[in-house]
Parts: structure tokens; sequence; C-alpha cells
């Protein structure tokens, strides 16, 4: 970037704004909601498989339920330990390649799964899809930092990141579906011509790594990305910060976002996971009710993060939202662990779902101000080695303590709560810096 791009004056930049195309909005973020949509069937559609009884026959898993926590964790171990791999292969041959070699990876695991002949081989395809996927945030935040401007990234992180809330929301309806009327394995496969038809062609056809290399953008669109940088808005939290080009390996606020995300894996992967099982074993709810609940109480979350990506863009201002999303989140899944009515039990895990993402959104954003641009691939590689390892842990020692407490979901939700107010420490330091 030449001083000229450094000093263009503010009235430029409005006047291109105007001309600017929208291939961001129209092409870019309606395929990383996809991607997104569709990495949540596959990753978290597990919780509705393993609470039919079919499967849980068929591997002679009734009763066993860290053997079942066990698959979860295959996942998510494999996801994280193969993130930084995929994160340094953005920086290579860029995000769109980066993302149709992922999409390719874990539509054939997917088929794996579903061809499984024993509860070994399903363990390894579960693992085999934590390492296709692992390549979805490195080159989702990648491609937000080279089309989006730093503020309108707070709508843009929004735009694929409720898709982590419409994936569940429709999985409750579309796998429990797949199950009852195909069997497990059927869903499997159909997840996977699902990730081969509909957003490998997506990221292939209407994507580019940058505005520059895309037929639709314009100039002005292009322009609007330098205009709009980290470095560029006078106003932006951390400007000074990025500014003295700390790299991401020695930068606290990076590693404090980091650490408030892993703790926030813990509860939502954990809770989430294990959901449609708390439905059915400690609410009395029936298979088909506790999947299809799911729908409703995700559905809630899609409208929080929407609210929050725009009011947050508007105040230009996310960890003290962080700091009382997690906050809330903590204190709401305790009042539902102690609920003795079902109903709201269920009313208090949807606000315990909503106010914990007001918490990770806010924290998702916060990675746009706290590294540079040029540092993403690389950066959310490593942060999605932490988060996800961390968060792999979780279904794991939940399904151990509740095989050995007889289902005590009490105590289950008080270690998730505890998780989150790590979180909301995380982000004192960032509210007194202006973040």
């Amino acid at each position: 970037m030449t001083a000229m791009d450094m000093n263009r004056p503010s009235g430029g930049m409005n006047a291109r704004v105007a001309g600017a195309t929208r291939v961001r909005w129209t092409h870019v973020a309606p395929t990383l909601l996809v991607i997104w949509i569709v990495s949540m069937f596959d990753k978290a559609g597990m919780s509705i498989v393993q609470n039919n009884p079919k499967f849980l026959d068929e591997f002679q898993l009734n009763g066993q339920q860290g053997r079942v926590g066990q698959l979860t964790f295959a996942l998510f171990l494999a996801y994280g330990v193969f993130a930084p791999v995929w994160g340094w292969v953005v920086t290579r041959i860029g995000a769109r390649k980066t993302a149709a070699i992922s999409l390719v990876i874990w539509a054939l695991t997917c088929f794996w799964s579903g061809l499984a002949a024993d509860y070994n081989s399903l363990w390894w395809s579960r693992a085999a899809l934590g390492f296709g996927e692992a390549a979805i945030y490195p080159y989702t935040v990648s491609l937000v930092a080279g089309w989006f401007a730093l503020k309108e990234r707070g709508r843009a992180t929004s735009f694929w990141w409720i898709g982590t809330m419409i994936g569940p929301m429709l999985m409750g309806l579309l796998v429990t579906w797949l199950i009852v009327n195909y069997g497990w394995r059927g869903q499997f496969h159909a997840l996977g011509v699902l990730t081969l038809l509909v957003p490998l062609p997506m990221i292939w056809f209407l994507v580019r790594d940058k505005p520059v290399e895309h037929k639709g953008a314009n100039a002005g669109e292009a322009d609007l990305v330098v205009d709009g940088s980290l470095g560029n808005n006078q106003d932006a939290p951390g400007r000074l910060h990025a500014a003295s080009a700390i790299h991401w390996s020695r930068n606290l606020r990076f590693w404090l976002v980091t650490i408030a995300i892993s703790a926030n894996a813990v509860f939502y992967w954990g809770w989430s996971i294990w959901l449609p099982s708390y439905l059915r074993t400690a609410r009395g709810l029936s298979f088909q009710t506790s999947g299809y609940l799911t729908f409703v109480i995700f559905g809630f979350a899609v409208l929080t993060i929407l609210a929050v990506g725009h009011y947050s863009d508007r105040i230009f201002r996310r960890a003290p939202l962080a700091l009382a999303g997690w906050v809330g989140a903590a204190v709401f899944l305790i009042i539902a662990a102690f609920s003795p009515d079902v109903v709201w039990a269920i009313v208090f895990n949807i606000l315990a779902l909503c106010s914990l993402q007001v918490g990770i959104s806010c924290a998702e954003m916060l990675m746009h101000s706290v590294c540079s641009e040029d540092d993403m691939g690389a950066s959310q590689g490593v942060r999605s080695f932490f988060a996800l390892t961390t968060g792999a842990l979780s279904p794991l020692a939940i399904g151990y303590i509740l095989q050995s407490t007889g289902n005590n979901y009490i105590v289950v939700f008080m270690m998730l709560a505890a998780a989150v107010v790590v979180s909301a420490a995380c982000m004192i330091k960032l509210i007194i810096e202006g973040y």
C-alpha cells in the first residue's frame, strides 16, 4: 500500500461507495452462509444421530455415553489439529481453492460415515470430516477481510455466522426427517450429495479471493476494501495497536479473544451436541419431538446474531456486548438447569443460547480489530486449533460425566456456565482499551 493510499480523503471514499458494485453481498456473503449451514449439518447432525435408538442398538452404545462422546471428540480434535495447516494453505493458494478442496474432502467423509461397518470405522470417518472441515475458519475470515471494509465486517460476519444457527435449526427438521424416512446411514449419504451439489459450485463459480479478481466487481468495490481497512479507519478500535505491526503470535489482544472463543466452544459444542439427549432423557420428550424442537431453539439465535451484527457496526464497539452476552448465557443456563418445569427449562435454554450468540458474534468481529488483514489466514488457523481442540473435550467430558452421574445434567450445565465466565473475563482489558 502506497503513502497515497494511506492518506486518501474520506470524501473520495464516499464518492466511490455510491458507484461500487455489491458482489460482496450478492455473491461472497451468501456463499459463505450456505457453506456454514451445510457444515453444521455435517458436524452437529451427530447430535440427532446419537439420539436415535436404532443407531445406538446397532453399535451397542446404549448406556455408553462416553463412547458416544468420543465420536464428536474425534471430529473436533482433527478439526483443531489441522486448522493451522489449512491456514497455511490459504496463504499459499488462496481462500477459494482451499474451500473447494475442503468441500470435496468433507463430502467424501459423509459417504464414509454412512458406510461404516463398525464403531472404529465410524470414529475414523468423523475424524476425517474434522480434517476436511478444518479449513472453514481460515478461508472464511480471509474472504471477509479481502472483500469487506472494516465497518461492514460486523454485518458480514453476522451473515455467515447465522449459518452456525440456521444449520442446527434446519438440522432438527432435515436430519430427523431423513433418519425417520431413510435411516441414519441414509442421512449421511444425503448430506454428502448436498455438499457436492450446492456449496461446491457456489464457491467455484461465484467467488474469487479479492474484488480485483472478480469480473462482476468494479474498481469502486475494490477500493472500498483498501480505504476501509483497519489501518485506514481513523476511529477504528485497535487502529493504533494494529499500526504497531505486532505479529499476531505476540499480540495479547489476539490471545485474549482466542481464549474467549475457546471457552465459548466448550459451552456451545457441549450444549448443542447433547441438547437432543437432554430433552429426551432429562425432560422426557420423544426422539422426534426433541429433534424438531431444535429447529425452534436455534431459530431465536438467528435473529439475535443479525441484530448484534447491525448494532455493533453502528457503535463500533464489540467487547462490552461480548461480556454482557457471556454473563447472560451463564446465568440463564444455571436457571434452566434448576427449573422444575420443562417449558421454562426450554425458555431459559433459548435465552442462554441467544446470549451466547451475542458474546461469540462480537468475538468473531473483534478478530478483525485485533489482527491485520494480512494475518487472517495464519492467525485464524491457530485460533481454530485452540478453539476446536478445547471444544472437542466438552462433548467427550459431558459423555463421561453423564455416564458416571446417572444423567445428571445439572453438573453439566454448571460446567458450561463456568466456561463462558472465563470468556467474559477476557473482555475486560479490551473494554478498557475501547474495543
